[in-house]
């Protein structure tokens, strides 16, 4: 791969400034300390003095505004008098576009005498830098000049539906147990297949799912899962036709075939995710207001005089008290707190969620396959309120509705109440009716660093049933699925010590109203650190009413090694089951982390397998699929695990194999460009088209994609190696990079007279396009050439010295994509 003309002019000691940085004043370069060949004359480098020197024209570049990639533009770039570059136009129809409030700049938006190319010098602290080897404009506006609109909002512009496409993604694994004992020994082998299929076209989405598992008993397919689904952008939801599951919001979930429409919080931005409170202040001046939370700034925006609304902070888990500052121009500053808790069924204000569903009952087993139909609503509303409910009927005499309220009380916690009220007829003809409530409360203690929620769930009467309790009643059932809730207990504790650790406490407990006694399960932890070797501490015990009462201890210790590697050393002790002591190490094998591995060893006693025993596996990522051996020893039991997983997309390309698929995936497009290493994905690199494939994607999300180039390879070259996509979900999204196909020339250009060419100056082709620029000694480097090509090399104060050469590479010899000539310019 070849190097691009910036990392040229890097080697060379010339470097352009970043486009973040302000506009700076010319560099000066002292030509003396540059290496001239003999008699080599001096050459004005003027041209490096200000970076990204960029020429007036059209372009098509990414823009980007505040940090938010807001896509491909094609902008027009300007001469103008007295700067060194040509200037971004940027007209009222696109500041409009982008998000400027027009309404608070009416000359602006009224005058017709402004240039193009000077409308920012009308918006106050406002700035544009187009960085030209990343191809990038990057536009600085203050958000109070910006129409309101929460942070990290993706516009509906961006998202890309993907590629028609066929996809299908496996997974197989291979075992081989081996067994000892007093009665003998024993050895079973089976295998294991897992399918996931899908086709895309346009906004569709078709799923078909599947599994294989064969063993010395037989084996069987099971096909599950048909279905087809959209987005519906309009309504921030979500359709699906064939095989689902109701949500488990407010009633238990349950398994159907059928229509379902919900809302899909995927297409929220991250800013309006989860509960956080709307911050409400007044500023006696022009102000910059910052939050605080923990001691933590979570949010920092500047507001006009007057009253202000903050109601896009990022949402925090559980609880914490936020503080508001509010630092105005002349220096007065005021201060205040808000103070809030949160729990699960909280929202926004003004954000709501929903799901519609009808069908048929999927039943786990039995043939009971009643119609069902299900609506759930729930609303943020302001003072911190949030109100939900829903009702659900299905065939044979099911009815069940559901309301609930949930309350930020600020210092006094957050609580929730719900109750729902079923109706249902049994096989003997007999009504149930029953009642239900449920109240859960959450706290922060700040100050302190305790967080606690509580919840409480109770069954108010015995004829109290959820739809599956219904079907199950009338169907029978197995013992475990036919102990009938009675009432749950919930508590979760966490306290944090600075420096010294944190402590946490769990335990949740349900009793039966068909059973004596209860399932109870109780946790507490600690987990702290001494440099960077971490530890934790765990005692825990579980019962239920058809098992006795267990309980554990659990020591870790996590030393890292330095790179990937890890040691760490853990002991499990359990009531009934012994103690096992055990050493363990993990890491990668190479940098990419592509190549990992595992072993353990260690010694059990007091149990069913006393002895030592050991662990051990590796494993390869690689573009085609992903790979795992493993085994395992001890002294009665041995097992050894062999599994292979990957993917492959069929589309207009053809073939692309690789890892397995999560539910949205990117195909990457660089033609020519074999063997490029996508990064932050291990193991996933370029075929010998150009092409890579993505195993998993962030939906209506920026996903930054970027390639590091293979300098092995110099017959393609990357023009900008990072690209950005927003696939929405269960698309095959694709980036593609721009590439320069061709050999690669490495030059010494010499004047008729013999001289080398001066040092900076600029190489043109033959359409006046700049392709390189002439370093020390005469060396310059192109890419890209086919055919027979003509450069023309111009230098001087106005560029008014030139040359011209010529090369025909189809005639060069073709050992190697990478020449080296010797060549005139005359």
């Amino acid at each position: 791969m070849a190097m691009s003309t910036a990392a040229i002019l890097g080697c060379a000691g010339i470097q352009s400034a970043r486009a973040d940085e302000p506009a700076q004043a010319a560099t000066a370069f002292d030509n003396s300390f540059l290496y001239r060949g003999k008699n080599q004359p001096s050459v004005d480098l003027s041209v490096f003095a200000f970076s990204n020197r960029v020429l007036p024209g059209m372009k098509s570049i990414s823009l980007r505004l505040n940090g938010q990639f807001l896509g491909a533009k094609e902008i027009e770039f300007a001469a103008v008098p007295g700067k060194e570059d040509a200037q971004p136009c940027l007209p009222v129809s696109l500041l409009e576009e982008i998000g400027v409030n027009m309404l608070a700049f009416p000359h602006l938006a009224q005058a017709k005498d402004i240039p193009c190319t000077r409308t920012l010098e009308h918006i106050p602290s406002s700035s544009a830098a187009f960085d030209a080897d990343k191809n990038l404009l990057t536009l600085s506006i203050p958000q109070a000049a910006l129409v309101r609109q929460a942070r990290g909002v993706v516009s509906q512009d961006l998202w890309d539906v993907g590629e028609t496409a066929f996809w299908s993604s496996y997974r197989f694994s291979y075992n081989d147990m081996r067994s000892s004992g007093s009665f003998g020994s024993s050895n079973s082998r089976s295998s294991f297949l897992s399918l996931r299929n899908g086709f895309n076209m346009g906004a569709w989405r078709l799923r078909a799912n599947g599994t294989y598992f064969q063993s010395g008993d037989g084996s069987k397919w099971d096909w599950s899962d048909f279905y087809a689904e959209r987005d519906v952008a309009a309504w921030r939801g979500w359709l699906r036709l064939g095989d689902s599951s109701t949500s488990g919001n407010v009633f238990t979930s349950t398994r159907f075939r059928g229509v379902q429409l919900r809302s899909d919080e995927g297409m929220l931005p991250d800013s309006m995710r989860g509960y956080a409170p709307v911050v409400r202040g007044v500023a006696a001046g022009n102000a910059k207001v910052t939050v605080r939370q923990n001691g933590h700034v979570i949010y920092s925006t500047f507001v006009a005089a007057g009253p202000f609304v903050i109601d896009d902070l990022y949402s925090t888990p559980g609880a914490g008290d936020l503080e508001v500052e509010v630092e105005e121009l002349g220096g007065r500053t005021t201060r205040f707190f808000q103070l809030f808790s949160a729990l699960p069924a909280m929202m926004r204000e003004g954000i709501w969620n929903y799901n519609f569903a009808v069908g048929q009952h999927r039943p786990n087993y039995g043939e009971d396959k009643p119609i069902l139909g299900q609506f759930t609503l729930a609303y943020g509303l302001p003072y911190g309120l949030t109100a939900y409910g829903g009702w659900t009927s299905a065939q044979r005499g099911y009815h069940a509705g559901a309301v609930g309220l949930a309350l930020n009380m600020e210092s006094l916690g957050a609580v929730s109440v719900d109750s729902t009220s079923s109706r249902s007829r049994q096989a003997d003809g007999k009504t149930l009716v029953g009642t239900a409530a449920r109240i859960q409360y959450a706290k922060s203690f700040p100050g302190s660093g305790t967080d606690f929620t509580l919840a409480g769930y109770r069954y108010n009467s015995t004829g109290f049933r959820s739809l599956e309790d219904a079907i199950q009643d009338r169907t029978g059932g197995d013992a475990f699925n036919g102990y009938q809730r009675q009432h749950e207990y919930q508590l979760s504790l966490s306290q944090r010590m600075g420096n010294i650790g944190s402590l946490s406490f769990n335990y949740f407990a349900i009793g039966y109203r068909n059973a004596s006694r209860k399932a109870e399960y109780m946790q507490m932890g600690y987990s702290s650190a001494i440099g960077r070797v971490g530890y934790s501490v765990n005692l825990g015990t579980n019962k239920s009413p058809w098992q006795e009462r267990q309980a554990t201890v659990m020591f870790t210790l996590s030393v890292p090694l330095g790179g990937s590697h890890t040691a760490s050393y853990s002991m499990n002790r359990s009531s009934g089951q012994g103690t096992s002591q055990d050493v363990n190490l993990n890491g990668a094998l190479n940098d990419d982390y592509s190549a990992t591995y595992a072993l353990q060893t260690g010694v059990s006693s007091g149990g069913g397998d006393n002895g030592a025993h050991a662990y051990g596996s590796v494993g390869y990522a690689s573009p085609v699929g992903q790979a795992n051996v493993s085994h395992a020893y001890s002294r009665r039991n041995s097992n050894t695990n062999v599994d292979f997983s990957g993917a492959m997309v069929v589309d207009g390309k053809g073939v692309l194999l690789g890892q397995s698929l999560g539910e949205t995936a990117v195909v990457v497009e660089a033609p020519g460009a074999a063997g490029v290493q996508v990064d932050s994905y291990p193991g996933v690199r370029t075929d010998s088209s150009g092409r890579a494939l993505i195993p998993y994607a962030s939906p209506y999300r920026e996903n930054r994609i970027s390639l590091t180039p293979n300098l092995d390879d110099a017959s393609a070259t990357i023009e900008q190696n990072v690209q950005t996509v927003v696939p929405t979900r269960g698309a095959i999204a694709v980036a593609r990079f721009e590439t320069a196909i061709g050999r690669t020339l490495i030059a010494t250009l010499r004047g008729s007279d013999g001289q080398d060419l001066p040092f900076g100056a600029a190489i043109y082709d033959a359409q006046g396009e700049q392709r390189g620029v002439v370093g020390p000694v005469g060396r310059a480097w192109l890419t890209g050439l086919q055919g027979a090509n003509r450069f023309v090399v111009k230098w001087g104060a106005q560029q008014e010295r030139h040359c011209a050469f010529e090369i025909d590479v189809s005639v060069e010899e073709a050992s190697t994509d990478e020449m080296k000539k010797e060549l005139t310019c005359a």
